[in-house]
């Protein structure tokens, strides 16, 4: 009888101690952090920034006023890395890391790179420690974005891509650029043109890099020839040069590519290349039209 009224005693107060805990609610954040890494050419990109949500409210000109320095989301202000130098807007970003503020305007926003990368917000800004100011102008999102949004896209073969800031009905395009496509156009320029170097390889690479970035398609065809004097037997430059002369619409020079290939493969004793034998068939119907 002790032991079931010891027991009840136990319950009872146990009972009373959940009850008088506080229940914790835990709200999920007004501003989600979020980060992204994205790679440009060689450049590895990483951006840290807080998305506030637009909850009903008018954005542009009211929550965040117009001509006023914006720390380009919530919380913290948004850190912007760059593992090697960049073309940032019309400017030269060097490799580190930076804030980016903004002063969102009407028709245009003044981009702000700053060097200080610890500031919550804008508060403590020292506008002596920017890197660069510059001003681009604002568009009209397609779509409507509940949450401020940063992306890196429309990246392309030379590198370039636009950094993109959207909230509400509002978009800004910020041009940027790794320096790689600078890079191998140097390499370029000195090897064949200044150094007249005659490497079937660096002939072929060229060739290739001007075919994907869509330069001097000609220019690229004369590479081909030039490397396939050197190396009769290597595949892979007349079937460069096929895909070059079909993209050119010159499917005499495309057949004569794509022959010269499917000989080199022979010679290789490389299987399945039914697909180029298709290919010459087609054009050989098409010069007959």
């Amino acid at each position: 009888m002790k032991k079931n009224l010891l027991l009840s005693f136990i319950l009872i107060q146990s009972l009373t101690l959940c009850a008088q805990e506080k229940i914790q609610i835990k709200l999920p954040p007004a501003s989600p952090a979020a980060s992204f890494i994205q790679e440009l050419g060689n450049t590895t990109i990483k951006v840290n920034y807080n998305r506030p949500l637009t909850r009903d409210r008018k954005i542009f000109g009211e929550l965040v006023p117009f001509d006023q320095i914006w720390r380009t989301g919530a919380s913290n202000a948004t850190q912007f890395s760059v593992s090697e130098d960049i073309t940032f807007g019309e400017n030269i970003l060097k490799a580190g890391d930076y804030s980016l503020f903004s002063i969102p305007s009407k028709n245009e926003w003044t981009i702000i790179i700053n060097t200080d990368t610890k500031l919550h917000g804008d508060s403590g800004y020292d506008e002596k420690k920017d890197i660069f100011r510059f001003k681009v102008p604002s568009e009209k999102a397609n779509v409507f974005y509940e949450t401020f949004t940063i992306e890196i896209n429309d990246i392309n073969t030379k590198g370039e891509a636009f950094l993109k800031l959207m909230w509400e009905n509002t978009m800004i395009k910020i041009p940027i650029k790794s320096k790689d496509d600078d890079h191998i156009m140097a390499l370029i320029n000195q090897n064949l043109i200044i150094e007249n170097k005659k490497e079937a390889s660096l002939f072929f690479q060229a060739a290739n890099y001007y075919y994907i970035t869509k330069r001097n398609l000609k220019q690229a065809i004369l590479w081909l020839l030039e490397a396939e004097k050197i190396e009769l037997d290597n595949f892979n430059y007349p079937f460069l040069r096929q895909k070059i002369a079909n993209e050119m619409n010159d499917y005499p020079v495309a057949i004569d590519a794509a022959k010269k290939a499917l000989k080199n493969a022979e010679i290789n004793k490389m299987k399945n290349q039914d697909g180029l034998k298709k290919q010459i068939a087609d054009w050989e119907v098409l010069l007959k039209k």
